[in-house]
């Protein structure tokens, strides 16, 4: 895919300038251009699937929506915090169980609607209770099964007080549920995905193709940015992104690989900045394909692949070979508790006695947002043959593709990755490994996993919560229903001119790009 450049005569700043033209295969303005303009760019690997917080909570849509939408609350950097968001004040009562939240006036969403209480009741009724007037059941809601778990009742105390009654206390959840304009969604009959309307610091200016534009909310009340726009772009080849990176014409990379850090480290325009940690990449079984079913064939695959090269030799220090599918700075995180060792002579006999007695074939659905998986995918499919496996790769062009692609349940094997924003093994445990999760595309299910799941939902002291996301990792690595890679340490790549950019565990600029500058 080649980069193109496009050139416009620069106009005056204001409110409404429109950003500069992007082709449909993610061109670029000019650096000079975008800087006098003061634009930050950003690189993403693949184009948005939705922008409607309810439908998607997917990585490169959730960094769009990100800067567009605010939450009652917001996590610390450390994610350990909740902080005001819309929500200036909150008390919970005695039990833990009831959240009421004050919320800030004058808030404006972008279709210049006031934020009130109304609104927050009609933003999380819409993601899990059919009777709302706004529920959609197609395409699935993301967060639906959490939000009917967790909440019991949303009660309008006055105009700018909500209280949220809850099944069980877990008060970062609400710091996930992005808050909507209720008149936009009766202006699009539910359907934000290509007309998101938040409260953000920014709003949608164009999505075409492979780019999207933001620009500034003058009546945001975290103050008119700094910024006179955001610009997300699509570009999957590493190395021309990094060439755009070095010339100035992209401001911000998350995930940079592993490859490129001592070359970009060596450049004045470039910085390198950590961050998070706490993800798991995986390979996933399909757990109802003939071959999956049998535990002597996952624990062979499981035994055939050397995480612990894959961390050193391809993480070049940015990852960690992983035990389980929780990171070691996860709650709930026991070293005790880990996956079958690297040991190909045994996945042999392990083979054998499932009776492969020459070469078993299996399908590996994937899509390679960066060179990296694609070594990696290159790492397992080697690592696999040695042991009599061997894998029929099935790449797809874009995550949209994946997602359509894994819906077929022609694969045996997918890899996939899942990242979190705050140290809680529910948010990770629950999503991929919960019988009923939309999330759990190898279709695992263990009814004690499911039990001890719910059970760690209810009130309890924290010890004993992790206990239970303990007992229930331990269950899950002996069942096998996936091969856990690596946890990757982020690392973006930011231009200097960037200036007052802090990064959370997500790799989303804390502040919402509200305060940052480009002088």
């Amino acid at each position: 895919m080649s980069w193109q450049s496009t050139c416009r005569a620069h106009r005056a700043r204001t409110l409404a300038i429109p950003l500069l033209a992007v082709t449909l295969f993610g061109g670029f303005s000019p650096a000079s251009v975008i800087a006098a303009e003061r634009i930050l760019v950003q690189q993403f690997p693949s184009p948005p699937v939705s922008l409607d917080p309810a439908k998607s909570n997917h990585i490169q849509d959730d960094q769009v929506m990100w800067l567009l939408y605010d939450a009652l609350t917001q996590l610390s950097v450390d994610g350990t915090r909740m902080l005001p968001g819309l929500a200036e004040r909150w008390e919970t009562s005695a039990d833990g169980l009831t959240y009421t939240f004050k919320l800030r006036k004058s808030v404006r969403f972008h279709d210049g609607s006031l934020l009130d209480a109304e609104a927050v009741k009609a933003s999380y009724e819409r993601q899990y209770l059919p009777s709302s007037p706004f529920y959609v059941s197609t395409p699935p809601n993301a967060y639906e099964r959490v939000l009917s778990g967790l909440v019991k009742e949303i009660r309008v105390v006055d105009s700018h007080t909500v209280a949220i009654v809850t099944n069980y206390s877990r008060p970062q959840q609400f710091a996930l549920v992005k808050i909507v304009s209720p008149q936009a969604l009766k202006a699009t009959a539910g359907n934000l995905s290509r007309s998101p309307v938040g409260t953000g610091p920014f709003r949608l200016d164009r999505w075409e193709g492979n780019s999207v534009s933001l620009v500034p909310f003058a009546q945001s009340w975290h103050g008119r940015p700094k910024l006179d726009g955001v610009r997300f772009v699509t570009q999957a080849n590493n190395a021309e992104t990094m060439e755009r990176l070095i010339a100035g014409e992209i401001d911000l990379f998350l995930n940079v690989p592993p490859d490129f850090f001592e070359q970009l480290g060596a450049k004045s325009p470039v910085s390198l900045v950590k961050f998070g940690g706490l993800n798991t990449m995986f390979l996933g079984m399909q757990l109802d394909r003939p071959a999956m079913k049998d535990r002597r064939i996952r624990e062979a695959v499981v035994r055939a692949v050397n995480r612990e090269r894959l961390a050193v030799v391809l993480g070049r220090g940015a990852m960690t070979a992983a035990k389980s599918p929780l990171p070691p700075n996860c709650g709930g995180f026991d070293p005790a508790v880990s996956q079958p060792p690297f040991d190909p002579e045994r996945a042999r006999t392990l083979l054998m006695d499932a009776g492969i007695a020459s070469e078993l074939s299996l399908r590996l659905l994937y899509f390679s947002p960066t060179e990296l998986w694609s070594e990696i995918v290159l790492a397992i499919k080697a690592d696999l043959e040695k042991v009599g496996i061997r894998l029929e790769l099935l790449r797809t062009q874009s995550w949209n593709e994946f997602y359509e692609e894994r819906k077929k349940y022609d694969h045996d094997l997918y890899l996939y990755t899942w990242s979190i924003s705050t140290p809680d093994p529910e948010r990770l445990l629950y999503p991929l490994f919960q019988s009923q999760s939309q999330d759990n595309f190898g279709r695992y299910a263990s009814p004690r996993v499911d039990r001890l799941l719910a059970d760690a939902r209810q009130p309890m002291e924290e010890a004993r919560r992790l206990q239970l996301y303990g007992e229930a990792t331990r269950l899950i690595v002996n069942d096998l229903p996936a091969l856990f890679l690596v946890h990757r340490i982020g690392m973006a790549a930011v231009n200097t001119r960037v200036k007052k950019l802090t990064l959370n565990l997500y790799g989303h600029p804390q502040d919402k790009l509200a305060r940052v500058e480009i002088p």
